[in-house]
């Protein structure tokens, strides 16, 4: 794990070197090179504007190949490109070197993110996301410093040319690094990952917090330095004040990597949100120094906990909903590259237009609004379960794809369906087998899911049932229900390992649909149940699936069952889809 893990920290330090390092370079390059301020602007948002530009491409690319494949080719290009900027002699080349580093960040932090996502085991899942955070949060306190040395004692270009060495030997341990051991690759159209993250809280949450960073961030570096420096504060101790705070940041940052997942939760997320906005009260309130100083130092430790939670949030809502990590961590990069583009340009026109105070008002509001909404999400008992896709269910490709959906929503599931959506068949299905069956009858439940319908049966005085069900993982809730006496893996639509005649009664709810169990399954669920005994199942009414009404009717024609029972039409799911209505169907075997 540690050959995975510490060249692409390696990588994260580096990048964020580079980045930080045309800060305190930028005057000496426009001196040498004799760039006007157009110029200069442009070398230093040629970075973020083409992480702007590759942010979500990349991210796709990487669930397409691969993450590690995306990963080394920017770290690659990343070495070729810093290697370009300690070369570069005029504007052009500065220019197109700054560029191609902007598009090695941007894969980073979208492609390389992803990678660590999915190299990691879920209880070591969100410390080691938070600690890139903090990683970054080096390069951000020691980059300016380690550039300046290095320009002043020898040649601007030095600094960029030692961390292209070192990028090169950083670069050399990703090809010794172990693939993603936890699903690298998964090929997911765009239009379905933006359809399944705006249902995801936890992805929501990750972009949300980035955005806030961006335009808020980005609006208080060009305003605070422009207070102090009317106040007369020199260049030199701006620039240890935002070096004290970045050292605090870094503090920060570490200790809630170490806390891992308990500090990666929306309502942490939403209360690092209002305390930054009140510490902006400071600024918008008083322009003298102090307040501007204190301002600086008082936001770093909530800004730090919202940064260093970004990724192991988006990652989180990304593996429980099953979403392409790459596409997933590409957003949220798109995210923070858009919002540190338009923060400055936003801050800088409300200040024009209404004074700096107003624009610290906008931000407060931003503050405010985005950290209500992460408390108020995260308040909820279910912000950081599995979500259940319903239409995701129907439309898996294969059953391979149906079972690691399933397994994936197993903890959800009962919670979902029920208290969410009014889950109704279990109950309806019991009380038809109550009418027809024994208590101490032997009953199959085929498609036994997490138990619900085992449950119900239980309820209703059962006392000898089985179940079957494609999912371990939905077996595993199952079996806590105490209920069964036996649980196995099996799949409908094929031969299953049980004893003809065996069973007093199989039943089965909200499995026999298109996708699940074909019309196929009912010789199966035949087979293992005795002359006499009764097969009872539910079948939706309102758009019967494809297949099912010809066997029923050819099992009647060879005399194989004889129906008993077939109930009233009723909503399944009233309060998640209420359109779709099923009925409950009884046969006795003959």
């Amino acid at each position: 794990m540690r050959r995975t893990v510490g060249p692409i920290y390696g990588l994260f330090l580096l990048e964020t070197l580079v980045w930080i390092a045309i800060i305190p370079l930028a005057p000496t390059f426009a001196d040498e090179f004799g760039l006007s301020g157009v110029e200069t602007g442009m070398i230093l948002a040629a970075s973020s504007l083409a992480a702007l530009a590759v942010a979500l491409p990349l991210g796709v690319l990487a669930d397409r190949f691969g993450a590690r494949q995306v990963t080394i080719a920017s770290a690659c290009l990343f070495t070729l490109a810093t290697l370009g900027q300690g070369l570069a002699d005029e504007f052009w080349s500065l220019l197109a070197a700054r560029s191609a580093f902007g598009v090695a960040f941007g894969a980073l932090w979208g492609a390389g993110a992803s990678w660590l996502s999915n190299s990691l085991s879920e209880d070591r899942r969100a410390g080691a996301l938070a600690a890139a955070t903090t990683v970054a949060g080096v390069g951000f306190t020691v980059g300016p410093v380690f550039a300046g040395v290095l320009a002043d004692r020898f040649a601007t270009g030095t600094p960029f040319l030692v961390l292209a060495v070192v990028a090169a030997v950083v670069t050399s341990g990703l090809f010794f690094a172990a693939p993603a051991s936890t699903g690298d690759v998964m090929q997911q159209p765009l239009s379905e990952v933006l359809r399944l993250v705006r249902r995801d809280e936890l992805v929501l949450a990750g972009i949300a917090i980035i955005v806030l960073i961006g335009l808020v961030g980005g609006g208080v570096n060009l305003l605070v330095p422009l207070q102090l420096r009317e106040n007369g504060v020199s260049s030199a101790e701006i620039g240890l004040l935002f070096s004290a705070a970045s050292l605090v940041y870094t503090v920060v940052s570490a200790i809630v990597a170490r806390l891992g997942e308990r500090s990666a939760t929306l309502r942490v997320g939403g209360f690092a949100a209002l305390l930054a906005g009140l510490s902006i009260v400071l600024v918008l309130t008083s322009s003298s120094t102090l307040a501007a100083v204190a301002f600086v130092l008082v936001r770093a430790p909530p800004w730090s906990t919202m940064d260093t939670i970004i990724y192991p949030l988006a990652a989180a809502g990304a593996h429980r909903s099953a979403l392409g990590r790459g596409s997933v961590m590409g957003l949220v990069m798109l995210g923070w590259a858009a919002a540190s583009t338009v923060g400055p340009l936003l801050a800088g026109a409300i200040a024009d237009a209404a004074g700096a105070q107003a624009a610290y008002a906008v931000m407060i509001a931003f503050c405010v609004l985005i950290g209500l909404w992460l408390v108020r999400a995260g308040s909820r008992p279910s912000s950081m379960a599995p979500r259940i896709d319903v239409e995701r269910l129907y439309r898996a490709s294969d059953l391979e794809a149906l079972r690691t959906e399933y397994d994936r929503i197993a903890r959800a599931y009962d919670a979902e369906l029920v208290e969410g959506m009014g889950y109704r068949a279990p109950r309806e299905l019991s009380a038809v087998a109550r009418k027809l069956l024994a208590p101490d009858a032997r009953i199959l439940d085929a498609g036994a899911g997490t138990g619900l319908l085992g449950a119900a049966l239980a309820e209703a005085g059962f006392t000898r049932l089985e179940g079957l069900d494609l999912s371990p993982g939905m077996l595993a809730e199952a079996s806590r229900k105490n209920v069964y006496g036996d649980l196995r893996v099996g799949r409908l639509g094929a031969p299953l390992a049980y004893e003809s005649g065996s069973y007093d009664g199989v039943v089965s709810s909200g499995v026999l649909t298109s996708g699940h169990a074909p019309a196929a399954s009912l010789d199966e669920l035949v087979r293992m149940t005795r002359q006499g005994g009764h097969v009872i199942f539910t079948l939706r009414s309102d758009r019967v699936p494809p297949g099912f009404e010809d066997k029923i009717s050819e099992l009647a024609a060879d005399g194989r069952w004889e129906l008993v029972e077939r109930g009233e039409e009723f909503q399944a799911m009233p309060r998640g889809e209420p359109q779709v209505r099923v009925r409950v169907w009884a046969f006795r075997v003959l």
